[in-house]
């Protein structure tokens, strides 16, 4: 596993002693001789364009070509790494009729997809003026890389993403949120306008901040003789902010309106409910009171007796029934003993029926 530390350090992609000569150590590197139609550019890379060509075809034919291009075999397929224009201009010599470059020396290391687009990048961030949007697109490509390097551990980080790549490209933690808020914010015509160089790094971090359909009349302004300054997309900025603040406390007025709304219906039906119980209850208490009034024992007359003095079996119907009555409402009252003998009494009438 490779190492990557916070403090500036690519190890053994980047040698920072060949700084503004090449972006690539050619140390474990290999030498191979190739045609330079072998050899394939980057599918993407960070330089938009590729300048003096001419002029540097004019000097490899003139002093020769004292450093070789560097590549990566990648699946084995020889990808550039760092030489672009030097492949290029090996080309053009081959089209003016110059043989000798048919065959050219270069310098390969076998490397994964990963290890080649950062390697490639490193190259670009070493040896190229970038500009601000090529910069920007070299510190979003490094992340997305770094990022999966570290998912599939052929790296270890060391620090945080961000201040690796803001040492390396040589930019502060708030530009390089500056930058962050570009790759994650700018969209269609507006990115093209910044790629075109209409808009400067401050304009295209105050566009981003914008929904795309607003960024779009921006990039309108930014084409036509119009123009717009970063000042005044920042204005537009908080400006949308304010009313996106108000909006907001509206709802949140609008929310509270609704549960106060709720709570005082909850509260007008708390009331009702209350109401229709003190009315049952009032009901249950008349019930209860008349229940009680015709539990009084029958009043018996003389004539109800048998006459050796005994109450007839009616009478100790009603009686029992009435005792049983009172024993309901007092069933909390009653002790264990008096309950064993109600259950004797009751088995003693089981057993009677029988």
């Amino acid at each position: 596993m490779m190492g990557i530390s916070g403090e500036f350090s690519f190890l053994d992609m980047v040698n920072s002693a060949t700084r503004g000569k090449t972006g690539v150590s050619t140390k474990d590197y290999t030498e191979i001789w190739l045609s330079p139609y072998e050899v394939k550019e980057a599918p993407k890379n960070t330089r938009q364009e590729y300048k003096n060509i001419d002029a540097l075809a004019d000097a490899f034919l003139l002093v020769g070509q004292e450093q070789p291009t560097v590549l990566a075999r990648v699946n084995g397929e020889y990808r550039i790494v760092d030489g672009h224009r030097r492949n290029r201009a090996n080309i053009l010599l081959i089209e003016r009729g110059n043989e000798q470059f048919n065959k050219v020396r270069y310098f390969y290391k076998d490397m994964t997809e990963n290890m080649y687009e950062l390697s490639l990048l490193a190259g670009n961030g070493f040896t190229q003026d970038l500009t601000s949007y090529e910069k920007t697109e070299l510190a979003g490509r490094l992340k997305k890389v770094l990022e999966k390097m570290r998912e599939t551990e052929e790296i270890e980080i060391k620090g945080t993403i961000r201040d690796i790549i803001g040492n390396y490209i040589g930019e502060k933690p708030t530009q390089m949120a500056r930058i962050e808020k570009i790759n994650n914010g700018l969209k269609g015509e507006a990115k093209e306008q910044f790629r075109e160089g209409n808009m400067g790094i401050s304009a295209a971090y105050e566009t981003a901040k914008l929904p795309e359909e607003e960024q779009k009349k921006i990039a309108e302004k930014v084409a036509s003789q119009e123009g717009i300054k970063a000042k005044e997309i920042a204005a537009l900025v908080k400006e949308r902010k304010e009313a996106e603040k108000q909006n907001k406390k509206a709802e949140e007025f609008a929310k509270q309106a609704e549960k106060s709304l709720k709570e005082a219906r909850k509260s007008e039906i708390g009331a009702a409910q209350a109401s229709l119980h003190a009315e049952r209850a009032a009901e249950n208490a008349d019930q209860s009171a008349g229940m009680i009034i015709g539990m009084n024992p029958p009043i018996m007359s003389d004539s109800d007796t048998v006459e050796n003095g005994e109450q007839t079996p009616e009478e100790i119907k009603q009686e029992t029934i009435f005792t049983l009555q009172q024993l309901l409402i007092q069933a909390g009252k009653i002790t264990y003993n008096e309950l064993l003998v109600l259950q004797d009494i009751l088995m003693n009438c089981n057993n009677r029926g029988e």
